[in-house]
């Protein structure tokens, strides 16, 4: 079976700015807690087609894999798929829209996951994954939201 997870955040940061963090692959061990390093990029950032090696640490252990661009509409949608050498799979679906107030992007994250087998051997080591893989999520998306605000002049509210 696979893991779902999906979680919703307010950036406060214009569409294109969070759009262009979220297809540069470069950029995604600063933000994703589990991505230790990208590397062999082919083709251009958030093109259907482009693809990349990466490394990856899960419950400590250390796994690699490519993940590729499987549909991209700049600058309201991107899905990218990845496959483990060693097996396992996953999906990434970042859905943008403008906010409805008009300032900012509300982000839509979902993940789909399936591990090697053999990574997990039972009940009770299958939540304690899906816990920490919600935990890592989680905390992903707070470093994503961050590095968007910080790079955006984000005005004072009074």
């Amino acid at each position: 079976r696979m893991g779902h997870m999906r979680m919703t955040e307010h950036l406060d940061a214009p569409i294109e700015k969070v759009w262009d963090l979220a297809i540069d692959p470069m950029r995604f061990p600063e933000w994703n807690v589990s991505l230790v390093e990208v590397e062999q990029v082919i083709g251009p950032k958030g093109q259907v087609g482009t693809n990349w090696h990466g490394v990856l640490r899960l419950m400590g252990r250390r796994m690699e894999g490519r993940t590729e661009v499987a549909e991209s509409v700049r600058p309201t949608l991107l899905v990218l798929k990845g496959v483990g050498t060693a097996g396992g799979t996953f999906t990434w679906t970042c859905r943008l829209t403008p906010s409805p107030t008009g300032s900012g992007t509300e982000v839509e994250s979902e993940w789909e996951y399936e591990l090697p087998a053999g990574f997990i051997g039972g009940l009770i080591d299958k939540l304690f994954v899906e816990k920490a893989a919600e935990r890592d999520m989680r905390h992903s998306n707070e470093n994503f939201k961050a590095l968007v605000e910080a790079s955006v002049k984000v005005p004072q509210h009074v």
